[in-house]
């Protein structure tokens, strides 16, 4: 990654943090530490942040609850034209007239262009699916209670929600953080927990999961690979990747990368 981009996504996750440390930017965007101090470095002495013990902080910071992970707002710009291929090829797995949980996620949120026009019952935590649903189509879309995460577009809640409780889905679509021979895995547990909740009111779990899932490793298991029915992934995936998910007896679906459709996300 150039350093201009690094900047970038630094900038990024501050104005959306306030406080970032040090080991989450490596996380989060891959680099060395050093590198990343250098970064920081660079940045606090041009005033656009401020070094702080560990980490960076914002001049002017907000203090609001964060989730672990990656930003929406940073996700959404990466493996775009891999994300709309997995979410193209799992719209081919809806019928009209289902009843499906389609949970928050960059790659859940490319779903909604194939399915705006469709006549499905959706329960969903994502603020911006909701928002893309409701104002097209003749999906009738239902969203559960709780606190919204300003960052991740999400509404969670540690709390058992009388509307996750009286929904039932013959399928449940779901991002990840990661996925693997251990199963599908997150980071925060909050999102954890909601997962949980949402794993009991579906028949049937439908994974989607650019390649670069298949590598990310947690330290928290939503639920093992016997549970998943689908994984659909791009075809940066390799072989010794897919072979302990295909080993599970997990359906694997590779969504074919088209060149136009970097240009058409753009």
């Amino acid at each position: 990654m150039l350093e201009a981009e690094r900047h970038r996504l630094i900038l990024r996750l501050v104005q959306e943090r306030s406080i970032v440390s040090i080991a989450d930017l490596v996380e989060i965007i891959g680099a060395s530490d050093a590198t990343l101090r250098r970064d920081v470095n660079a940045l606090a002495e041009g005033g656009q942040v401020r070094r702080i013990r560990g980490g960076v902080e914002a001049l002017n910071p907000r203090h609001e609850p964060h989730l672990v992970g990656m930003p929406f707002a940073i996700s959404r710009e990466v493996a775009v034209a891999q994300k709309r291929a997995i979410a193209r090829a799992a719209a081919e797995l809806l019928s009209d007239g289902e009843s499906v949980i389609i949970t928050a996620g960059t790659t859940t949120l490319a779903l909604v262009e194939f399915i705006a026009n469709r006549q499905l019952d959706i329960l969903t935590n994502s603020l911006p699916i909701l928002a893309a649903l409701h104002s097209r189509g003749g999906n009738r879309v239902s969203v559960p209670g709780g606190t919204v995460f300003r960052e991740q577009n999400i509404i969670l809640s540690p709390f058992e929600d009388h509307t996750v409780e009286s929904f039932w889905a013959s399928k449940l679509i779901t991002g990840c953080y990661g996925i693997n021979q251990h199963g599908l895995m997150e980071a925060d547990p909050l999102i954890v927990q909601a997962q949980t909740r949402l794993l009991r009111r579906a028949e049937e779990l439908i994974v989607l999961a650019d390649s670069r899932k298949l590598r990310q490793r947690s330290s928290i298991i939503v639920t093992p690979l016997k549970r998943v029915a689908t994984l659909i992934t791009d075809d940066g995936a390799s072989a010794e990747d897919l072979e302990p998910v295909r080993q599970a007896g997990v359906r694997v679906i590779i969504a074919r990368t088209e060149p136009a459709a970097d240009q058409q996300s753009a």
